[in-house]
């Protein structure tokens, strides 16, 4: 897992520099088959192909390309926001830090929970304003 300050820019440049970023993290630390979830429909369609690749992306995107050849296997799959309860406060940190984290193994407790939940199903419920 990882979060990163990204700066002011817009949202699909940020989601589709996070799935590089975390795509190059993951074969970096050895893992070849790989799921990846996303919240974003134009970043996950556009990885899988099925939705043409936005110009302000497209660089982003060919990089995502290049390393994804480099797994064995990769499952990708749109997710709506509620059902990533981890992408919260991941969001949250990569907005409070000036540069990069990341972690393999998560010391916090309370993250392994909200981990936990996410592979159990369970859903994040948003409150309105």
């Amino acid at each position: 897992m990882g979060a990163s300050n990204y700066g002011n820019t817009s949202v699909i440049m940020v989601e589709s520099r996070a799935l590089r970023d975390g795509l190059q993290a993951a074969l970096k630390s050895g893992f070849h088959r790989l799921v990846i979830e996303g919240d974003n429909s134009i970043v996950i369609g556009a990885f899988k192909n099925e939705v043409e690749v936005l110009w302000r992306i497209k660089n982003v995107m060919q990089d995502i390309q290049v390393l994804a050849q480099q797994a064995d296997h990769i499952q990708a799959t749109h997710m709506y926001r509620e059902a990533n309860m981890a992408a919260d406060p991941l969001s949250k940190l990569g907005h409070s830090i000036a540069t990069t984290w990341s972690c393999t193994d998560c010391d916090s407790l309370d993250f392994r929970t909200i981990v936990q939940d996410d592979k159990i199903g369970r859903t994040l419920v948003r409150r309105g304003t």
